[in-house]
């Protein structure tokens, strides 16, 4: 609506709502003239009711009661009380956010409850807060696109106290990326349980089953070695090139590798295409649709039969989880399909959320002490599960936001193998972008990098890396107090060896606990819409 008399936008400061009734409806060419009476403000008892007048685009009936808001000089927008019932009480609508109540990075869940068009082709939006202490209060916004009524809205609070608002699209996405990754929470399993029974195989290739032990195929002897061949070692994560390799074959680029071998495979280029791969081409669909199941499982098996070189670049799509689908299906093809019903992964207890960082390990102690093929084939799984989750987080946490700016998360895990002990480390890298500026305006990323581990006698160790624009900051978190005084010791070399890097060194600490979770734009809001 608009007001008719400028001086009524005394009565409505900006941000503020009021209950009002329409008194008066007239029409006025294809508009209507209302009087509004506005309710006494609760702090003001002895206060006379004040009617303002104002045009709607509708007409609405006498008696009807509503709340406005102020969203301009000029403009007010109006929501109408059901069943034409006075409001029960003064909701709070705020118009600037409070940053004790939304502090920076914070994500805001809310229904989007009217919309209405403001000149220049901006929208004034009224939505609710759905979640945390905040549920409940109303926010009027303006936006350059419009949001229809009903629709859910999550939004990241910025350093100016704005709301930025990822694509509407990419929303739908969210949905379907929630209920991935509660799929894959409850289904996956650490790495340790499967890496050992593969490494007791490659010492004796039999399994016990119920007519005696079940001696493994050829196919399934191969595909057990090929696993093992896949893992890091420690001395490899202490060389810039090994931690690029080893990133490379966690399984984290799995499909979009498969891909790019796709369009290699079509091209048939030669020295760069498997022996096994190449005759399985021609069946390749054109375009990008998906590989045919049995051209997959026979790539897979050929990828996953390569050496692994530790100075060489991998092939795409030659990684950790290529050769645990190709264990799996090995194993299936072993198992008679009657036994293939009783091996499904029981489901884990509802886990709250959808997982965080570090991922925790699910106990999988009964598996792994069942020394059978059913077994076997469940472990695969359920690993196979957990990166598919750490893949899940990534594309969930990776945005670009209205105002240009982008945040783009990796998440992956490393499985590690020193002499026979087994052990992984969890990764996070975040790079954040801001949006362009003009042209010659430097503009550095914000990089931060997680590790997590835990060792035997160190215990449960995370750490933060943060550059921006040549600067590192440090952070280190142990829980036991013993690991705490060996990190204090060695901050010094470790400042002496970034210097060293030519970065200008900021802080560095060590802390007893666990660091709080990194921004994480997936919060329970849309597990419950989707359920």
């Amino acid at each position: 609506m608009k007001l008719l008399r400028p001086i009524d936008a005394l009565l409505l400061p900006p941000g503020q709502t009021r209950p009002a009734e329409v008194v008066s409806s007239t029409i006025n060419g294809n508009q209507f003239n209302l009087i509004l009476r506005l309710a006494q403000q609760q702090a003001s008892p002895a206060t006379p009711r004040t009617e303002i007048a104002a045009s709607s685009p509708r007409a609405v009936a006498n008696g009807t009661q509503m709340l406005i808001q102020a969203v301009s000089q000029s403009q007010l927008m109006a929501i109408l009380q059901p069943n034409g019932k006075p409001a029960a009480g003064i909701v709070e609508t705020l118009a600037r956010l409070n940053p004790g109540q939304f502090p920076a990075g914070m994500t805001v869940q809310a229904r989007v409850i009217s919309q209405q068009a403001l000149d220049q082709g901006r929208f004034a939006i009224l939505v609710k807060v759905l979640q945390g202490a905040n549920s409940g209060i109303n926010l009027s916004l303006t936006s350059d696109k419009p949001l229809e009524p009903g629709s859910l809205l999550t939004a990241r609070v910025g350093t100016q106290g704005e709301l930025r608002v990822p694509d509407p699209g990419r929303q739908l996405l969210q949905q379907a990326l929630s209920q991935g990754l509660r799929d894959t929470l409850q289904s996956q399993g650490s790495a340790e349980p499967l890496m050992n029974r593969l490494q007791q195989l490659t010492v004796g290739t039999a399994l016990p089953g119920e007519a005696g032990s079940v001696k493994l195929t050829a196919q399934v002897d191969s595909a057990v070695r090929q696993v093992l061949q896949q893992l890091a070692t420690p001395a490899q994560l202490m060389t810039p090139k090994g931690v690029e390799q080893a990133v490379q074959r966690s399984g984290l680029f799995m499909e979009p590798n498969l891909t790019q071998l796709a369009s290699l495979l079509k091209t048939d280029p030669s020295g760069t295409v498997p022996a096994g791969a190449r005759g399985d081409a021609a069946a390749t669909p054109a375009g990008n649709a998906p590989l045919p199941q049995p051209v997959l499982a026979k790539l897979l098996s050929a990828l996953a039969a390569l050496p692994v070189n530790p100075g060489e670049r991998p092939l795409p799509g030659a990684d950790l989880k290529a050769a645990l689908i190709n264990l799996l299906i090995n194993v299936q093809q072993q198992l008679p399909p009657a036994a293939l019903k009783a091996v499904t992964m029981p489901p884990a207890p509802w886990a709250q959320g959808v997982g965080g960082f570090p991922l925790p390990a699910r106990a999988t102690r009964a598996l792994a002490e069942t020394a059978d093929l059913g077994s076997l084939l469940r472990l695969t799984a359920a690993l196979l599960s957990r990166i598919q989750h750490h893949q899940l987080q990534s594309l969930g946490q990776s945005h670009s936001f209205s105002d240009g700016s982008t945040q783009t998360t990796w998440q992956l895990e490393i499985p590690l193998r020193d002499g026979q002990q087994f052990n992984h480390v969890q990764v996070r890298i975040q790079r954040d972008d801001e949006a362009p500026r003009k042209k010659g305006a430097e503009q550095a990323p914000f990089w931060e990098v997680r590790l997590a581990f835990s060792l035997d006698h160190l215990g449960s160790i995370q750490a933060i890396a943060q550059l921006n624009k040549g600067r590192v900051n440090t952070q280190f978190w142990a829980e036991q107090p013993t690991t705490l005084s060996l990190l204090n010791i060695e901050i010094r070399l470790l400042r002496d060896r970034l210097l060293a890097k030519g970065l200008e060194v900021g802080e560095i600490s060590c802390h007893q606990g666990s660091p709080p979770q990194p921004n994480q734009p997936l919060q329970q809001r849309w597990i419950d819409e989707v359920t």
